[in-house]
């Protein structure tokens, strides 16, 4: 779908408060910043400064090994509902020798932790599409896989909201997440990607329900290792998720004519405000004015 969808009436969102553009990047041929996504409103949400250096200054981290886990996982088992939908589902040996192209591929780009293991986390990958393809495939029709899908809260911005979804059916969106921890009910029911992609089918006039097909990276004593786990969206959740994002964008828009410098940092309560151990702390602490940097200064 290449148009752009734009939020269904009745909307409670004011159009006169959304920005009509967002800031200027810093970097490359300083395009403007043309999109908001789920992630990129999680990152403002957790620190607006963090967000300026991510997307407005390009300053990129590698991925760890848990992202790059579940990035080998999601593409492969992208690649095998994209044949399934042309009538030529690749077999599970071929998936399995993919598993082991993409994560050699990849693996050299990520960070590694001291206690991280290469070798571990290629077998978790390699059980996981296994496994998938015998406890959840078998039940999906799919239509889609990694859609782009756009829409605009009125029709003067001249920027988007896109995501992208993982795994279409008729009528359900599916999101594959394969890390440490399983989903879990509270998760569902505050996770924004849920939220997004529900809304997203909603503007485009084709509702439909949203999961999560969930896997630990390391399968349960008893009991299939991939879970379904519903994330329902009442309408008035829609209607606040319009709100959110037209916060969080005109938030963006009025921190850049405002703040020539570091914008303000994550919430005190922040967990992830902290030098960076693992999986766990603030990937931007070391360039952080108040974090690493002025423990240097």
């Amino acid at each position: 779908m290449n148009a752009v969808a734009v939020a269904p009436a009745p909307t409670l969102v004011d159009p006169l408060s959304v920005p009509v553009l967002l800031p200027a990047r810093r970097y490359g041929g300083r395009m403007r910043l043309n999109s908001l996504s789920p992630a990129s409103i999680r990152a403002f949400e957790k620190c607006p400064e963090a967000f300026r250096r991510q997307y407005l200054l390009g300053q990129k981290v590698p991925p760890n090994l848990s992202m790059t886990l579940g990035s080998v996982v999601g593409d492969t088992l992208a690649h095998y509902f994209a044949g399934q939908i042309v009538g030529r589902a690749p077999a599970a040996p071929e998936l399995d020798d993919l598993v082991l192209e993409l994560f050699a591929a990849k693996i050299v780009e990520t960070e590694l932790g001291l206690e991280d293991d290469p070798d571990l986390g290629k077998a978790q990958c390699r059980g996981a599409v296994a496994d998938y393809l015998t406890e959840i495939a078998p039940t999906v029709q799919p239509v889609s896989v990694e859609r782009r899908a756009s829409f605009r809260l009125n029709a003067e911005q001249q920027w988007r909201f896109v995501c992208y979804f993982d795994l279409e059916c008729p009528r359900l969106v599916a999101d594959l997440k394969f890390g440490r921890s399983p989903i879990k009910e509270e998760r569902a029911y505050r996770d924004l990607q849920a939220t997004a992609h529900t809304f997203m089918r909603w503007a485009e006039r084709n509702p439909a329900e949203f999961v999560f097909h969930a896997a630990t990276l390391e399968p349960p004593d008893q009991g299939p290792r991939w879970q379904v786990v519903p994330a329902p969206r009442s309408r008035a959740q829609l209607l606040g998720f319009q709100h959110r994002v037209a916060q969080v964008a005109r938030m963006i828009a009025h921190l850049d004519a405002t703040e020539p410098g570091p914008w303000p940092l994550s919430a005190d309560f922040g967990w992830w405000c902290a030098p960076r151990v693992g999986t766990d702390g603030c990937p931007h602490w070391d360039r952080c004015p108040v974090g690493g940097a002025a423990l240097v200064a």
